[in-house]
């Protein structure tokens, strides 16, 4: 006998997300809009779906330079945005820094970055919108 056979679980709590396997994240290779690069890029990235939101994690860098200019720049989500606004946060994983904040454009689903002046170093960025 199943231990969950005679428990009620809701069916919209993350338990039951996670006993069906459906909590798990799903690998996306970030795609970058106006990012100024020089050298062979490295962009790795993975999201989730958490209830009606969704939680992105992206790592990049670059094998000479990367830069970004806030409010042009950005990143494109692998899930349409819904509602008012999401938030994004982008670090520097070589410095352990914070860049800033990063813009969510629901009526674009984009993520735009921070600027950064040109760096060979490593970006983590995170991100959370409604779906």
């Amino acid at each position: 006998m199943n231990p969950f056979d005679d428990l009620d679980i809701d069916r919209a709590s993350f338990a039951h997300r996670d006993l069906l396997g459906q909590d798990t994240w799903t690998s996306r290779t970030p795609v970058f809009g106006s990012l100024t690069i020089v050298g062979a890029t490295n962009y790795s990235g993975r999201y989730r779906v958490i209830g009606k939101s969704i939680e992105y994690q992206v790592k990049f860098s670059c094998a000479t330079s990367i830069a970004s200019v806030a409010g042009t720049d950005y990143l494109t989500l692998p899930v349409a945005a819904k509602g008012l606004t999401g938030f994004g946060v982008m670090t520097n994983d070589t410095t352990n820094v914070a860049v800033g904040l990063c813009h969510i454009d629901v009526a674009t689903s984009r993520c735009y970055l921070p600027a950064q002046l040109a760096s060979g170093d490593v970006f983590n960025l995170y991100a959370r919108w409604e779906i």
